[in-house]
């Protein structure tokens, strides 16, 4: 969880916490350490002070020591009543001198635990843990204590290091809005310049140039990312010259007569890519018959028009020796599940239109069932159908036939146009196809291919369509 918490984190802040916490230890060691150091060097020289201070006491209170022990007691008692309790907080003086012990009673600090606490000192039981601090001056005749209180040491090492604390605070402030100032400019900048370089060249930009000049690592990347740019827009460029290439070839497979006989033709046909792999043919048959098949191979692309165009071959193979539609998709399927890897299904029908006897037969595998509308006549569709293409080689197709009038309209769809989405996910549907048909039964082919264009536009909106469209018109008649 801290692993993922800090790999979210901009490397600025990485950065900053990485060398803030850094130097926070370290000055906080130093800091404590000081401190340390400090006090011991202010209990070294308050001793020192006590210490010289007992000396003097020393030589007073031999100099009247004749006199008894009342002369000491008062001496001590009147020089600890002089003292400022604020530059000597717990002042306080004991005598060993010449079997007799003595505590200055000013300040009422006398006590046998004290006296005790400050003989420790002279016997080097040491002075861990007690409140004050001792000097002690030895002679022949006796041994002086003075003490003063811990608590003035700690309150002046406090200052000091409150003082320290805040200097740093300031410093450190001052210094890291400038190591944030520097990281913002030789490294958070430079990289978000590289990464929204990087974001355009993901989304199709390839000609951004990146600029990395903050430092040798940043203008390595720069370059880098710029050659790496400049080989994606060759290759971009490459496929976009063999795409438009493959999609002339496409279009060179499109029938190229609208009108064969009696029979008139119109269609749309919109790859989801630069090819598809829906397709569909007009072939005169001779004889007053006309061949109309669409075919949706599964997939879209380079793929799937491949695919497509081996269906055409096969479809030209097929009608040199029969005219029959079941028979050209038994020879299709055939040929083409032992050319075409597995997996590439494909749906395809075939109609045969007779304009002499006014009879249309119609062979079906897998696709969307035909639409059939009749002068005067609601909308019909050839319901039979049989396995996609591409899946069982031995599979044997069968076929219908229909009696028709003149200006009857066959109308081809693949699943492109039934399947279409509009926004709120709802389909396109071969309801509305019929609707359309009977809606503008008048029009002509061509007028009718165009209500079919203007009513799948308004249908799907601004939505892309995600798979082929491909919609064939014809008109016998």
């Amino acid at each position: 969880m801290r692993t993922r918490f800090w790999n979210r984190l901009p490397i600025r802040r990485q950065l900053m916490l990485a060398v803030n916490g850094l130097l926070l230890f370290v000055v906080s060691a130093f800091l404590l350490i000081g401190h340390g150091i400090r006090l011991r060097d202010a209990e070294r020289e308050k001793r020192i002070a006590l210490a010289e201070e007992s000396k003097t006491v020393y030589e007073s209170v031999d100099a009247i020591a004749n006199r008894g022990n009342e002369y000491i007691q008062k001496l001590i008692d009147d020089i600890c009543a002089r003292m400022n309790t604020d530059e000597s907080p717990g002042h306080h003086i004991a005598v060993d001198w010449q079997g007799s012990s003595m505590q200055a009673k000013s300040h009422g600090r006398a006590s046998h635990d004290m006296l005790h606490a400050m003989r420790s000192v002279a016997t080097d039981s040491g002075t861990t843990g007690l409140p004050f601090v001792v000097g002690i001056f030895e002679g022949p005749k006796g041994t002086i204590y003075v003490s003063e209180s811990r608590s003035s040491l700690l309150y002046g090492a406090r200052q000091e290091l409150f003082r320290q604390i805040t200097g740093v605070l300031v410093a450190g402030a001052l210094a890291g809005l400038m190591v944030n100032f520097v990281l913002r400019r030789v490294v958070t900048k430079p990289l978000r310049r590289l990464m929204t370089a990087l974001k355009s060249i993901g989304e199709g930009d390839l000609n951004v140039i990146a600029e990395g000049r903050s430092c040798e690592e940043l203008s390595f990347l720069a370059e880098q990312i710029n050659e790496m740019s400049g080989k994606l827009a060759a290759a971009d460029e490459d496929r976009r010259l063999h795409m438009k290439k493959a999609h002339e070839i496409q279009q060179h497979l499109r029938p190229s007569v609208a009108n064969h006989g009696m029979i008139e033709t119109a269609e749309v046909f919109e790859p989801a890519d630069d090819v598809g792999g829906d397709y569909f043919d007009i072939i005169p048959l001779g004889e007053g018959r006309c061949l109309l098949c669409l075919a949706d191979v599964s997939g879209h692309g380079v793929p799937a028009a491949m695919a497509a165009a081996v269906i055409k071959t096969l479809v030209l193979e097929a009608i040199e020796v029969t005219q029959s539609p079941a028979e050209i998709l038994t020879r299709i399927n055939r040929r083409y599940t032992e050319i075409i890897m597995p997996g590439h299904f494909a749906t395809m029908v075939v109609v045969v239109v007779d304009e002499k006897r006014m009879f249309l037969s119609c062979g079906n595998a897998g696709h969307e069932h035909p639409f059939i509308q009749m002068p005067g006549k609601a909308v019909q569709r050839f319901e039979e159908s049989d396995l996609v293409i591409g899946v069982d080689q031995d599979t044997v197709y069968s076929e219908v036939k229909m009696q028709i009038d003149l200006g009857t309209k066959i109308v081809l769809v693949s699943d492109g146009v039934t399947e279409m989405f509009d926004p709120d996910e709802h389909q396109f549907g071969t309801q509305r196809v019929a609707k359309v048909m009977e809606e503008f039964a008048g029009d002509n082919p061509k007028q009718l291919v165009a209500r079919f264009s203007d009513a799948l536009k308004a249908f799907r909106k601004m939505r892309p369509p995600f798979d082929d469209t491909t919609l064939l018109v014809a008109r016998v008649g």
